[in-house]
Order: C-alpha cells, then sequence, then structure tokens
C-alpha cells in the first residue's frame, strides 16, 4: 500500500481555514473596517492555507475535495472549487465547470467566486457559452465570472435580457456584472444604453441599488436626477445612493429626507455616508446617554466624518420589551460618546471643515482625487469616492470585484 505524502486531517483543516477566509474576505470587500493593503493581506492568508492544499498530488486532492463541490455552504464550495481550479489542469477544472452547470443557490455563487479568481484560460470558453445559452440563474453567475476577469462584452444581448430579470435576484446580478463591464470597457466604444429609470423605480432595493452603481461607473449623468426624484418620494435606497454620489446641492433635500427617517441610527448612517460638515451640529445633539443605540450611531458618524475619536464610556444596549432570557443576556455592548470631546473639537475645527462639502476620516474628498488619494481609505469609502470620480467621467480605479 502506498504511503500518503500527506496528513489528511491538516488537509481537511486547509479546506475549512479557506472557506473561513473566503467568506471574511467577502465581508471585507466593502467595509468600512478594512483598507485595499488590509485587504491583500487577507488575500495573503488566504493564498498560504491554498498552497498548503495543493501540497497533495492532483489525483488525491480531487477525490478529497470533489464531493464538497456539492456543498451547500457557500463557502465550502469555494474551497474545494478553488483548489482544483489552481491545479491548472483540464480534469479537475471541467469538474468543477460541470458542477457550475448544474449547480444552484449558495453552492452556485461559491463556485461563482472560485471561478472568478482562477485563471480564466481553461474555462473562458465554457463561461461564455453558459452565458449565451444556460438557464437565467447560472447565465448570470457565468456573466459574474466574466466581469470579474474583464472579459464580458458591455454589449452582450444576454446581458441585457438579464438586467430586466423578473427575478431580482438575477436582476440585481447583472447590473453588478454590467458597472463593471460598462467600466471597463475598452477605448472609445460607446456606451450602452440601460433601462436605468424602471430599475431605479424597481420594487426590489437590491435591483435599484445595483442600478444606481451601475449608472456612475458607466458615467451616466441621468443617475443623480432620477435619485433625486426617488428621494422626495421616500425611497431609502435612493438616499443611500444620492449620499453616496450626490453633490453640495444636494444637501437640503438629504437633511430633509434625513429627519423624516423614524430609525434615528440610520439617519447617523446616511449622514456619515454623506460626509457634509452640516450634519455635525445634528450628530452632536443626538449624543443623548438616554438613547444609547442613537447615541453609539451619532458618535461613530462624527468619527467617521472628522477622523477623531469621540468614544467616551462603554455600556449595555437594553434589550427590546418582551425579549427573552437570551436576547436581554447578549444585548450588545457600545460606547457612547463624549459629547464634550466632540463639541470642543467642532469648537475647534468647525471653521476649518466648513470649508470642505464632503470628509472622510478627516480627509477632504469634494475635490478632483488620484487613485493615491484611494490609498488610505476603508475600501466603503475608496468605492464610493471612485464611483463618484467615474460619474464624472474620471476614471481612478475599477469598480470592484463582484462577489
Amino acid at each position: 500500500m502506498a504511503r500518503l505524502r500527506y496528513i489528511p486531517a491538516l488537509l481537511d483543516r486547509h479546506a475549512e481555514d479557506l472557506a473561513f477566509l473566503a467568506g471574511q474576505r467577502r465581508a471585507a470587500l466593502h467595509s468600512r473596517l478594512h483598507t485595499l493593503r488590509e485587504f491583500g493581506e487577507m488575500n495573503e492568508r488566504l493564498e498560504a492555507h491554498l498552497q498548503g492544499l495543493l501540497v497533495v498530488p492532483a489525483e488525491p486532492l480531487l477525490e478529497r475535495l470533489e464531493p464538497a463541490l456539492e456543498a451547500a455552504d457557500r463557502d465550502d464550495a469555494f474551497a474545494a472549487a478553488y483548489a482544483l481550479l489552481r491545479l491548472a489542469r483540464p480534469g479537475p477544472t471541467q469538474r468543477v465547470v460541470a458542477q457550475f452547470s448544474r449547480a444552484a443557490g449558495a453552492t452556485l455563487a461559491g463556485l461563482c467566486d472560485a471561478l472568478s479568481l482562477a485563471a480564466p484560460a481553461l474555462f473562458a470558453a465554457e463561461m461564455q457559452s453558459a452565458l449565451a445559452q444556460a438557464k437565467p440563474a447560472t447565465a448570470v453567475a457565468a456573466a459574474v465570472v466574466l466581469a470579474n476577469h474583464r472579459l464580458l462584452e458591455a454589449g452582450a444581448s444576454r446581458l441585457a435580457d438579464l438586467v430586466a430579470h423578473e427575478d431580482p435576484g438575477i436582476a440585481a446580478l447583472a447590473w453588478q456584472a454590467a458597472a463593471r463591464a460598462d467600466a471597463l470597457r475598452q477605448g472609445a466604444a460607446p456606451a450602452v444604453a440601460r433601462p436605468y429609470r424602471p430599475a431605479l423605480a424597481h420594487a426590489d432595493a437590491r435591483v435599484r441599488g445595483a442600478a444606481w452603481r451601475a449608472a456612475a461607473w458607466g458615467a451616466q449623468p441621468v443617475v443623480l436626477p432620477l435619485l433625486r426624484q426617488r428621494v422626495g418620494e421616500g425611497d431609502a435606497e435612493a438616499l443611500s445612493g444620492l449620499a453616496v454620489l450626490g453633490t453640495v446641492d444636494d444637501a437640503p433635500l438629504i437633511r430633509q429626507a434625513v429627519l423624516d427617517m423614524p430609525d434615528g441610527p440610520a439617519r447617523c448612517e446616511v449622514l456619515a455616508r454623506f460626509g457634509h460638515p452640516m450634519a455635525l451640529n445634528a450628530l452632536l445633539r443626538w449624543m443623548e446617554p438616554a438613547a444609547p443605540a442613537l447615541a453609539e450611531a451619532a458618535g461613530q458618524a462624527f468619527t467617521r466624518i472628522t477622523g477623531h475619536d469621540v468614544r467616551g464610556e462603554r455600556t449595555q444596549l437594553v434589550a427590546a420589551e418582551g425579549a427573552d432570557d437570551f436576547a436581554r443576556e447578549m444585548a450588545p455592548d457600545v460606547w457612547l460618546p463624549d459629547a464634550g470631546k466632540a463639541r470642543r473639537l467642532l469648537e475647534s475645527h468647525g471653521n476649518e471643515w466648513a470649508q470642505g462639502t464632503r470628509w472622510c476620516h478627516g480627509q477632504r474628498l469634494d475635490g478632483p482625487l488620484s487613485g493615491e488619494a484611494l490609498r488610505p481609505l476603508d475600501l466603503e469609502a475608496r468605492w464610493d469616492a471612485a464611483a463618484r470620480a467615474a460619474l464624472t467621467g474620471q476614471r481612478i480605479s475599477a469598480p470592484p470585484p463582484i462577489h
């Protein structure tokens, strides 16, 4: 009997850690907690566990991992598929592609993630075929894979069908793929006409959100008037879009829409995303210890705009009335802001902050930006700033990958 040249339990540990890191990486992609550099470090950790799997010869690795290609967990399916794809051999690659063609739900999403990261030479043709001929869920996953590899043609006829699909999950993914294809179209290729107006009025917020982002990355000026109209109609997703893309002229509309919101922490979120110093006085007023959830959100928004940490005391939120014992015990701890410190900062720096119309962690983002200026930003702020620049025709970053 041939002696094993690897430790099976260690192989399983590498696969588990690879799956765990895949979920962490996906969550980090639009996070306020990670910069692009930190995201790169996460990729290095993922690569290290992958190399731990690739010490195994191809045949035993395929035998051990192939069952996980059908895993119901997205990240488990990703880990198995990505390791097999990285073998860069026709046999294992075709096993992944075959499973991709019949998978659904979280399994399909995991395989899509893996195909989006692996070198596409051995499967690009199959993805083009799936986009053209497969059932909609598979076709849109293929569009995502191609878009992530910059191989999706912006004018692909099937893509036009998918952005208007009746299933909002499919339509939203198609809009994300269209955003990358439109932003990365080559040379002087003309912009593709897309149904932005109906998409921005769609019943599903996922479609509306993906559509305004696609319009921004595609430099479609129609997006701002449409967002303003939708904000006036009470659309919370449009308000998020206007907070990202809006100009100083939108400050009164955003301020009024925020005041009309019943959810206090959500108000702070919009103001933090907009980054206008007009928000600081309101945030200071909301740092009321008697309303700890609102106070915490106000403190975080103040810090996100100004870059100054105003955390004060730590306290536990009170569980909702009627909550069970477990919910009461597990109520989260939050940092209440030091309102006095925030007030002193506003008195000291208010005139300086008033000179700008969009701030993020103390960095002015209201003028022309370069790719270098994006480096210190967290990933959410990075993609927001790059999308605003793209809307004006300035390309300072590619859109984020789709995951």
